[in-house]
């Protein structure tokens, strides 16, 4: 599943489903990380997310499930970013995440999702 995945100290705020039609967005580098914000590769991401090492930045990419509340993010050159999802993470859906099919007056709106709804999506 194809997501943007804003992330502040290694946890994400928010994840949003791409759609078909949002993939001429501009975004054609797979990923937009802050530069000079990553952790050190030899810390854990717990570890970092507790020194606030973690990542900042948006990501576009596939996402997949690692264990339950921690995910990664895959550009376009297969390169990947662990982040974990928060209890006030907001999860957007279109129709991947949780069958939000034709949302809003022209389709357009995505629905608010389910953490367990993002994990059977990213499994």
């Amino acid at each position: 599943m194809n997501a943007d995945v804003e992330m502040k100290n290694g946890v994400a705020t928010q994840v949003t489903e791409r759609r078909a039609a949002q993939q001429d967005a501009g975004d054609d580098t797979g990923s937009a990380p802050d530069s000079g914000s990553g952790s050190d590769s030899r810390e854990t991401v717990i570890e970092g997310i507790d020194e606030g090492k973690g990542v900042n930045g948006t990501w576009f990419g596939n996402v997949s499930y690692l264990a339950p509340g921690k995910y990664t993010v895959s550009d376009m050159k297969g390169t990947e970013q662990q982040f974990l999802v928060a209890d006030d993470t907001k999860i957007v859906g279109y129709d991947d995440i949780c069958d939000a099919v034709n949302t809003g007056p022209g389709g357009e709106g995505g629905v608010e999702c389910t953490e367990a709804e993002l994990e059977a999506a990213a499994k």
